[in-house]
């Protein structure tokens, strides 16, 4: 029987191609393919939902999933900036510090099972990582996990969640620069304006993506209004459009882009 702060020379050789694998990860549907695939060998999942805090200490949920009953509307719930799991989770872990595993069985407190099974879950593995001034910086959650949930399983979440994140914040920063480098117009959108946008795209109204995002109806609209004043259009729809047009969205909702 192995200690459990140590791996096997199987296990080690696990960890080496995943690390390997993941200095070739540049682009999103790379990350997709990492997660997929090498990663999948110490810890086998259906869904990633993960996120890293940018400057300003907002988190940027992202998600990669091969899960066909993992919705959008289950996304937006899990993400919630108030009741959100994912927001509960990082409060669990602040308090201890530890990976939070949920394995999501009826013999565990009920509501969690019932909330994971409501949300498409089954269960979950968080972890996340502190910065410098105490506040979270980032996080890994997975779900519909196939492996046992002990400490085997905390120690691969605690070994990989830095390389995680690390590959996550290069994706991430090569999608900015691109689209940098993009031609856009003589006012660029923020970060929070393409965020509304993004909602808008998928259909949401202006009470929707307030509550979404935790914002008030009246900050949802002017953004909006900001936004379609940058783009030179008058309504939703064009700025939607246009955004897209110029490379600044993604003309496909959440789920497609994690390919």
């Amino acid at each position: 029987m192995h200690h459990t702060n140590e791996l096997t020379d199987e296990e080690c050789g696990h960890l080496a191609r995943i690390l390997l694998a993941s200095r070739r990860v540049s682009l999103r549907h790379h990350f997709f393919s990492w997660v997929h695939g090498p990663l999948q060998s110490l810890i086998p999942h259906e869904i990633l939902l993960c996120g890293v805090a940018d400057e300003s200490g907002y988190l940027l949920h992202q998600r990669f999933t091969a899960c066909r009953y993992f919705k959008d509307d289950h996304f937006h719930r899990v993400i919630h900036p108030g009741d959100g799991l994912i927001n509960q989770l990082a409060q669990e872990w602040q308090a201890c510090g530890e990976p939070r595993l949920i394995a999501g069985h009826l013999d565990e407190a009920g509501s969690w099972h019932v909330r994971l099974t409501d949300l498409e879950l089954k269960n979950v593995a968080f972890h996340g990582m502190g910065w410098i001034n105490g506040q979270i910086k980032g996080y890994a959650s997975f779900s519909r996990v196939r492996v046992p949930f002990d400490g085997r399983l905390a120690l691969y979440v605690d070994i990989l969640l830095p390389h995680l994140l690390a590959t996550l914040a290069r994706v991430l920063a090569n999608e900015s620069r691109s689209r940098t480098l993009s031609k856009r117009p003589a006012g660029l959108i923020t970060a929070r304006e393409v965020e509304v946008l993004t909602w808008v795209r998928d259909g949401k109204t202006n009470d929707e993506i307030a509550d979404i995002l935790g914002l008030s109806m009246l900050t949802v609209k002017n953004h909006l209004r900001n936004t379609m004043k940058k783009l030179v259009v008058r309504t939703r729809g064009q700025a939607v459009a246009k955004a897209i047009a110029l490379g600044l969205l993604h003309a496909h909702g959440a789920r497609g882009d994690t390919q």
